[in-house]
């Protein structure tokens, strides 16, 4: 770990403008997901709520790898400018159906289309950071990015709550709609160092194959994206629904799952903070794999504490050391990538991140049933281990270096 006289991230005042902006988006989305689960329940049944709010997943799921290829052809400026403007037209459209009369059926279409636009959205953001940045620069632009999405993620859903209170599904919209106009205005504000394909442009299917041709090949790159792969997979059950099931099974109530989370951000705002200022810049494998081996501590430890103060100290173990696996992870995987591939390389990692989150939900309430909860944190605190160790068993990946 070295400190570095290097310009951080957080002085590059176009990168500044572009992460703020995200942010700003992730907080209206916060306050959109607020507002549609309301609308859903108080249109219908719990469970057909419950299927309204996630069927934005499925043509996220369905287009995510599609949409690679055409970031790299058309540049991931042009892109994220078209996918928020056609968001702010999808919100204000929704926003003027919901007063005059909200159904079923217009939140299930705004919910696919929104769905289907981050299917191209995500990978062009994903491919934006490393072109707005130097290499030495990417570890602090990505810990930067974690941290103002954090205070998003925070402040979205209690604003989402006063504004449904306020001004229900309109209200919702129209203030979405303003956050995806203020995203389209900072990126159109913006210069990434290259925005589209040079040469003659592939057929749409044969870049789609040259892409996972290019993963193939990079076995730093393709280790790198599996170990993020499978830490998210040991990660995601416990750190969701199983803090649900924790709080309940030990009588902490819903108010312990609020401090379980809070524990847990403060831990990823903190080393999210600290690698603005210290950044680590060799063996960058050998501290991700450390990272995981924390994030299997702090889970298997929240199951095993004694008490709700000892599961929060755990709680924040973990979000501590998956700050520094994700902002790691993330920079590494942006360095390494070409250009020209970072759009198909952006919409793998996208799928494989989220894609896996509802599965394994499901998969941790059966196997809690199952087994217990005990052995259900532990069970993924040793998936953690198995990144870790995939992790330290490549040696140009525990040697790779941001300079």
């Amino acid at each position: 770990m070295t400190t570095t006289l290097t310009r951080p991230a957080y002085r590059e005042s176009p990168y500044v403008r572009y992460v703020v902006s995200q942010s700003v988006s992730v907080l209206g989305d916060q306050v959109w997901y607020v507002a549609l689960s309301w609308a859903a329940v108080q249109q219908s049944t719990p469970a057909v709520a419950g299927v309204i709010v996630s069927v934005s997943a499925l043509p996220r799921l369905l287009l995510m790898l599609f949409g690679g290829p055409l970031v790299d052809r058309y540049g991931p400026r042009r892109l994220m400018i078209g996918s928020d403007l056609l968001r702010v037209v999808v919100s204000v459209a929704a926003a003027g159906v919901a007063l005059w009369q909200p159904t079923i059926a217009l939140l299930v279409v705004v919910a696919l289309v929104f769905g289907a636009v981050d299917a191209v959205f995500l990978p062009a953001a994903g491919s934006m950071q490393p072109r707005l940045l130097r290499t030495d620069q990417l570890s602090s632009g990505a810990a930067l990015r974690e941290l103002t999405q954090r205070a998003a993620l925070t402040l979205g859903a209690p604003l989402g709550g006063i504004l449904v209170a306020v001004g229900g599904l309109p209200l919702a919209s129209c203030v979405n709609a303003v956050t995806f106009a203020v995203s389209a205005l900072a990126i159109a504000s913006v210069r990434p160092r290259t925005d589209a394909a040079t040469g003659t442009p592939e057929r749409y299917l044969i870049a789609l194959r040259a892409g996972f041709g290019y993963l193939a090949r990079h076995r730093v790159l393709r280790t790198s994206m599996a170990v993020g792969f499978i830490g998210n997979l040991g990660f995601v059950g416990p750190m969701n629904v199983g803090l649900a099931l924790l709080s309940s099974d030990r009588g902490w109530g819903s108010a312990g799952i609020g401090y379980l989370l809070a524990g847990f951000g403060i831990g990823a705002a903190a080393s999210a903070t600290l690698l603005l200022k210290v950044r680590i810049r060799d063996r960058i494998g050998l501290w991700i794999a450390l990272a995981a081996a924390g994030e299997a501590a702090g889970i298997t430890a929240m199951a095993l504490a004694p008490n709700l103060a000892a599961a929060i100290a755990a709680s924040a173990l973990t979000g501590l050391s998956s700050g520094v696996f994700g902002v790691l992870g993330a920079s590494l995987n942006q360095a390494l990538t070409e250009d020209r591939f970072r759009g198909r390389v952006g919409s793998v990692n996208a799928l494989a991140s989220m894609g896996v989150t509802p599965l394994v939900m499901v998969v941790t309430g059966i196997a809690v049933s199952a087994y217990g909860l005990v052995p259900t944190f532990a069970g993924g605190g040793a998936i953690e281990l198995l990144a870790a160790a995939i992790c330290l068993s490549v040696r140009d990946l525990r040697r790779a270096t941001l300079r």
